[in-house]
């Protein structure tokens, strides 16, 4: 989890008043963030993200406010979504306890603009079981990292857009399970092509973004020059996925 001080005066971070939620409903909260690699820092019932993580955290929120059933949450979207489920359907449920928070409600986000209806137990997901194999497409993508929330991709001036940091990971991601996996080489080649170490994606810290890009090129030569062994290049990629984990 990146290193970050809520305490300090400099940080850029966001506050979510959390005075209507009880301990427990906190706790979950705590545990849900901590299982998504979040940074943050309580100060009474107000916690604390960075900026940068809005977006993860808010994601967070939804799915679990969602969950627990917590008043004031905006819902509307998986009360419609879950209403559809009918109560005498043949249901197929997956058990996604090993999922982190971001994932599942990536999960929800896909099912909800998909129209199949579904219905949460905790983090056991139910679903129609006519629509098993559309879900199964849905999850097999969510876990893969082809579906991944773009948190930061608002361009500056003088700043790479944040999608090629997403790109870099995506290619580990892909790459690090399969190194003769050609969208991820496609991808990893694509975002090499229009990196510069010296610009840094905004809200990236320089020293984590030239690493990133230092650890592309290594496994993009790993890659080209593999010549059938692949054994150089599979460490290459899980070093860029962890590297870059905590930053999507």
């Amino acid at each position: 989890m990146t290193d970050w001080n809520a305490n300090d005066p400099e940080a850029i971070r966001v506050m979510y008043d959390l005075s209507g939620w009880d301990f427990d409903q906190q706790a979950a909260l705590a545990a849900e963030l901590a299982e998504a690699e979040i940074p943050h820092g309580w100060d009474g019932t107000e916690l604390a993200v960075p900026e940068q993580f809005e977006a993860a955290a808010d994601a967070v929120f939804t799915a679990l406010e969602a969950r627990l059933g917590i008043a004031g949450a905006d819902n509307t979207a998986l009360a419609s979504a879950e209403a559809e489920l009918a109560a005498d359907a043949s249901l197929t449920e997956y058990d996604l306890s090993d999922w982190d928070a971001l994932e599942r409600s990536l999960v929800s986000d896909s099912l909800i603009g998909a129209g199949v209806p579904f219905r949460w137990e905790g983090e056991v997901l139910l679903v129609p079981t006519d629509a098993e194999e559309h879900v199964d497409g849905i999850l097999d993508e969510v876990e893969n990292g082809d579906i991944i929330p773009i948190m930061n991709d608002a361009p500056e001036a003088d700043e790479l857009p944040f999608e090629t940091l997403n790109n870099f990971f995506l290619a580990g991601e892909r790459l690090r399970r399969e190194p003769r996996d050609a969208t991820g080489l496609e991808r990893l080649l694509d975002a090499l092509k229009v990196a510069d170490t010296s610009r840094p994606p905004r809200g990236v810290e320089l020293g984590v973004w030239r690493r990133s890009c230092q650890l592309a090129d290594e496994l993009a030569d790993a890659l080209v020059n593999a010549d059938g062994d692949y054994d150089d290049a599979k460490p290459v990629a899980q070093d860029l996925h962890d590297l870059l984990r905590p930053l999507i």
